[in-house]
């Protein structure tokens, strides 16, 4: 995958129109138009995972507790939710946003159903808000290349919206965002850049990971901060995402 997405990426008639430094800043009325949702830590990551492990497609919950209405309908599904202090699926759950968790679970060709607190909900602000003048793509460092060839084939403007913590920036999605945008605008990041990114990614994230949180530190070192190893384009129709490069 990744030669060719190096090759396309960056060949758009329109380049990134905005970019919103959190979901907050998201408008009431989105214009029409693309917008990549990053949420780098963890939430583009695990859906890229989940694609990369067979799901049929991610159904986007509106509110977390929702999965479970969702398995009821779909007994075959897996659901993800939250998580034990000890980094396992809270109960009732078959994961968590976890990009190393989900691959020890069985999705290949099932359903499965999840939201979190900054990029779910970014998706599914964007779905209610903007209807069907706006479609939706989620993207990360680890699909950067694929998800900006892909939009190199649409002449729709592109909106960028790093997905953030809590209403405020943080660092890895601001720069999924920025890596993201230099493909879209026909400036692939250097080898340097690509370093100077994950060095910035990894020292603004991985102090909120005190060293009880190994998973954590390993989500974000081993999937999260790694550069186009995926080929999924994740997309929104109505409330599901399919891989379009599937």
């Amino acid at each position: 995958m990744n030669a060719q997405a190096e090759l396309t990426a960056g060949t758009a008639d329109t380049p990134v129109e905005q970019v919103y430094a959190s979901r907050v800043q998201l408008p009431e009325s989105p214009p029409a138009g693309t917008y990549i949702v990053v949420d780098v830590a963890h939430f583009s990551t695990t859906v890229v995972e989940l694609f990369e492990r067979g799901a049929e497609y991610i159904h986007i919950t509106e509110q977390r507790g929702d999965e479970h209405r969702f398995k009821q309908a779909h007994p075959d599904a897996k659901i993800g939710g939250g998580k034990t202090p000890a980094y396992e699926p809270a109960e009732g759950y078959d994961f968590f946003n976890s990009p190393s968790y989900v691959q020890s679970v069985d999705v290949d060709g099932r359903p499965t159903a999840m939201t979190s607190t900054n990029g779910g909900a970014a998706v599914t602000e964007l779905r209610r808000r903007g209807g069907e003048d706006v479609t939706v793509l989620v993207g990360g460092l680890r699909n950067a290349a694929a998800v900006s060839a892909h939009v190199a084939e649409t002449p729709e403007p592109t909106y960028l919206v790093a997905a953030g913590s809590k209403g405020k920036p943080s660092p890895e999605d601001t720069v999924g965002a920025a890596v993201i945008g230099q493909y879209i605008n026909g400036e692939p990041p250097s080898h340097n850049e690509r370093r100077v990114y994950r060095n910035i990614a990894y020292y603004g994230k991985a102090p909120k990971y005190d060293q009880q949180e190994d998973h954590r530190l390993n989500d974000l070192v081993q999937y999260d901060l790694q550069f186009n190893e995926s080929s999924v384009v994740p997309k929104l129709e109505g409330k599901n995402l399919y891989n379009m490069s599937a």
